[in-house]
């Protein structure tokens, strides 16, 4: 197994099984265009089915939490912006 790191923005903690089914979808935000989640426990196992949920909660691997994946794009445009701010 390799491990992996990846850029992205925390939009949700979920702390247990329960807390998903009240906060979800309610609470999410809107999807940006093309944006990616990425559902992620203690463990730094991927989430994507409601059974992963329920395994989360009797391996006790919550919290759960919520990121938007940053994107090349969106990336260099930040960067971009910052530079024309300095200017």
């Amino acid at each position: 197994m390799e491990k992996i790191t990846c850029n992205g923005t925390l939009i949700l903690t979920l702390n247990s099984k329960q807390d998903w089914i009240r906060k979800v979808p309610n609470m999410l935000p809107d999807k940006r265009r093309a944006e990616q989640r990425l559902w992620i426990d203690t463990n730094g196992n991927i989430l994507t089915i409601g059974e992963d949920f329920q395994a989360a909660e009797v391996m006790c691997t919550y919290p759960v939490k919520v990121y938007s994946l940053n994107r090349v794009h969106e990336e260099m445009e930040s960067r971009n912006r910052l530079i024309k701010s300095q200017k």
